[in-house]
């Protein structure tokens, strides 16, 4: 175990070390490029040797191509055919449908996990003997110790990358005594009692370690395609929804009456309970700025309650056109 002092030498000389990378353009932190892996998830079934990904947004199911020898021991180790819970990183759908997945995350039994969507937590990490848990945000990370029925909450005052290790690390007083906190995640195969997880934790907090798994977090917008259009029964308008992964949103909406669609810019974000909020913020000339309510059903679609002025009962229904929602906004990873 490093003491405080060797720690923050280690630190000093990684943050060198990565303004160097910087400065000659080798830090991999970019999310562009043909190898690009989008974090995903969705329950896995295995039927005759072929596996299949039903995913949380969509009802049917289509063949994976690609599956980690890992997830293949889970299932055998199980015994049976039920389906697994599986995020993991990979591709999004080939043109054929089939899916690829090229690096497992988590793989759980609970029913409800798709529900689970951690809103706000970037990354969670928990631990037994003793039990602990903490929270990665944007801004602080949050740690939670059950039986000492405690929570202290450190601003994120260093993020180091070192090799395939993430490492944060803060000090805080509180009541006049001193907290230290080391958190290194790494990109280890880890296993609770119930859960396979593909980051393992190393936390030392007070000069204490404190091992456990991780996981992402904010999995809700998972839920969302970058595109929306009404369904091809409908033809008297076009109307397409556009979503961007930073948050901002276009409407288009063409009338088929041989006259210029009328377009509108806002933002988007999502609200407690899966509803989706799209203001427009900068309307077409023709209309008035407004804020449009979706839910979103269990096929992937959205849809409005009540009645609308311009789309009248039940407002307007989009079924998704485009690709998913990308986990990352901004152009650099937060997590692992």
């Amino acid at each position: 175990m490093l003491d405080k002092g060797a720690w923050r030498v280690r630190v000093i000389r990684s943050l060198i070390l990565l303004s160097l990378m910087a400065l000659s353009g080798c830090v991999g932190l970019s999310l562009t490029g043909s190898t690009e892996k989008h974090y995903q998830r969705g329950w896995v079934s295995v039927d005759d040797e072929q596996f299949y990904l039903r995913s949380c947004q969509r009802v049917a199911r289509v063949p994976v191509v690609a599956v980690p020898s890992e997830l293949r021991r889970l299932f055998n180790q199980r015994g049976v055919s039920a389906p697994l819970y599986v995020e993991w990183l990979g591709a999004f759908a080939n043109t054929a449908g089939e899916i690829r997945i090229d690096e497992l995350r988590y793989v759980s039994v609970d029913p409800s996990s798709c529900q689970q969507t951690l809103a706000g937590v970037l990354l969670h990490a928990q631990g037994y003997a003793p039990g602990w848990q903490a929270n990665i945000t944007e801004d602080k990370v949050s740690v939670f110790l059950p039986q000492q029925r405690r929570t202290l909450v450190f601003p994120i005052n260093l993020i180091v990358r070192e090799g395939a290790d993430w490492v944060w690390g803060s000090d805080i007083e509180v009541r006049q005594r001193k907290h230290h906190l080391s958190l290194r995640v790494q990109p280890t195969a880890c296993q609770d009692t119930r859960n396979w997880f593909g980051l393992a934790v190393e936390m030392e907090l007070d000069g204490r370690i404190y091992t456990g798994c991780a996981k992402r977090g904010n999995l809700a917008r998972l839920a969302l395609f970058s595109g929306y259009q009404l369904t091809d029964n409908v033809a008297t308008r076009d109307v397409r929804l556009n979503l961007d992964p930073d948050g901002g949103a276009g409407l288009t909406e063409d009338y088929l009456n041989n006259q210029p669609a009328l377009t509108s810019k806002g933002h988007w974000q999502l609200l407690s309970g899966g509803r989706l909020l799209v203001t427009l913020d900068d309307p077409d000339p023709q209309l008035r700025q407004e804020a449009l309510l979706f839910d979103m059903a269990a096929d992937g679609s959205l849809y409005m309650r009540g009645f609308h002025p311009r789309y009248g009962h039940n407002g307007l229904r989009l079924q998704p056109a485009g690709t998913p929602m990308p986990w990352e906004s901004g152009g650099r990873r937060q997590v692992p």
